[in-house]
């Protein structure tokens, strides 16, 4: 063994911050390009910068271009403490198909018994049906078959994105790490009989239905199990139905509401006193 196999390979991209993730991100991503275990290749990694996002929790990760050639992956705290680094490194080999993409964008390429390679001549590379491995994707991509065996770069989770699935282990488009909690969600509504429940990010049609419960401009949203109208919740309480704006709402959900003679009107349910009223006929 030579002396050098033993010496840490020195880092190519840049980092965006001093995050832990962005750091272990970019070994891995370059031990990825650069290594055997993985058949991707082709990746400018100097034109990479590696990043971590402390507030983002809708996505695992993002890759985003400049136009000019540099690329940035961003990869998202949230997955790390919710699900380990395990499970950011499929979303960092999801992320470098996308900079593979950006680099290679409107190149000719083909799918061989290899792997995955780009036509030096830029000729349409024709589909050999005989000999393609890829099955159809995983649900998540939207059910679409894997491409045949010729397809031209382009970004985004085409063609050219379904070609490494397979080779790269990634379960598609999307994909879940951990269980979700009541408290990744800014409001929540449930089913007072069954407690099945949603979450969402924002003040949304759904949440305003839900507090409503056909008394609002809104309308209502009932469980499809129970047939029972859903109601916004926040710690013990559910939020009676009833024709409430957007401030009520969001008071309710900052546990605002009930502390003043002035909110009589809009009286909080005891989960444990709940019981479902059935969606209208």
């Amino acid at each position: 063994m030579s002396p050098l196999d033993s010496q840490p390979i020195r880092p190519v991209g840049r980092v965006a911050d001093d995050h832990e993730l962005s750091h272990r991100a970019r070994r891995y991503g370059e031990g990825v390009i650069r290594g055997d275990a993985w058949p991707l290749d082709g990746v400018d990694l100097a034109a990479i910068t590696w990043a971590t996002s402390t507030r983002a929790k809708r996505r695992h990760g993002r890759c985003s271009y400049d136009g000019d050639g540099q690329v940035t992956i961003t990869l998202t705290e949230h997955t790390y403490d919710r699900a380990g680094f395990e499970a950011c490194k499929t979303t960092i080999r999801h992320e470098l198909v996308h900079a593979w993409q950006y680099h290679h964008q409107g190149e000719a390429a083909v799918v061989t018994e290899s792997g995955i390679e780009l036509r030096a001549d830029g000729a349409t590379a024709t589909a050999d049906r005989g000999h393609s491995d890829h099955a159809d994707t995983e649900p998540a991509t939207g059910g679409q078959t894997a491409v045949d065996a010729g397809f031209t770069v382009e970004t985004g989770h085409g063609d050219s994105f379904r070609a490494w699935v397979e080779p790269l282990g990634l379960p598609g488009r999307c994909s879940t790490y951990y269980e979700r909690r009541r408290s990744d969600f800014a409001y929540v509504y449930e089913c007072p009989d069954c407690g099945q429940w949603w979450g969402k990010h924002r003040l949304c049609k759904s949440v305003r239905q839900a507090a409503h419960g056909g008394e609002g401009a809104a309308g209502y949203r009932y469980c499809t199990d129970c047939e029972v109208l859903l109601h916004l919740r926040t710690d013990d309480h559910l939020l009676a139905h009833g024709d409430h704006d957007d401030a009520t709402i969001k008071a309710f959900v900052a546990g605002e509401l009930g502390s003043t003679a002035a909110d009589a009107d809009q009286p909080l349910i005891d989960v444990c006193e709940a019981t479902g009223t059935e969606r209208p006929g």
